[in-house]
């Protein structure tokens, strides 16, 4: 599901909160080969170097291993969170996921797409989902419009820094 939202500090209606309370894609195409996206994108210690979004990360990136990572939500705060990589396809997808409190109360489950292109580029998605009691008290309160727009950020970044490496 794509998105259109307006980067104004204005009140978004409960309706453009509430759209993305399941989840969201973020895409952006970069002009660099899949292999160099991927080292980029799987070199969590230099996450701070250039992510705008998630401050600091540690890995055993290995299916069945850990991410620790500290997220800027800026409003809202910054953020430890702990996930699981769920699967590893070097080149291609990895997919963490990891929870808030208890799995019934929140859980987000992330998927990070690498797709090479005719032209030599990289598609870059990413797939954010969430379940759990707590996500309609989120997203009503905006958490997910400006985790939505993060995202777009880390996306951003990420392009920048393979581009101009």
């Amino acid at each position: 599901m794509k998105i259109s939202l307006l980067k104004s500090n204005q009140d978004s209606s409960i309706r453009q909160r509430m759209a993305l309370m399941n989840g969201w894609t973020v895409d952006v195409i970069i002009d660099a080969p899949q292999q160099a996206v991927w080292k980029q994108v799987t070199d969590f210690e230099s996450y701070s170097e250039w992510n705008p979004f998630v401050r600091e990360a540690h890995a055993n990136f290995v299916v069945g291993g850990r991410i620790q990572f500290l997220e800027d939500l800026k409003q809202f705060g910054r953020h430890w969170l702990e996930a699981e990589f769920l699967s590893i396809q070097p080149y291609n997808r990895f997919v963490w996921k990891g929870y808030f409190g208890s799995p019934f109360l929140f859980t987000v489950r992330h998927s990070f797409l690498l797709e090479a292109t005719e032209a030599g580029q990289t598609r870059f998605s990413q797939i954010h989902e969430n379940s759990g009691l707590l996500i309609p008290l989120l997203a009503a309160r905006g958490v997910y419009q400006v985790s939505y727009q993060r995202y777009l950020d880390f996306n951003h970044a990420l392009k920048n820094r393979c581009e101009n490496a």
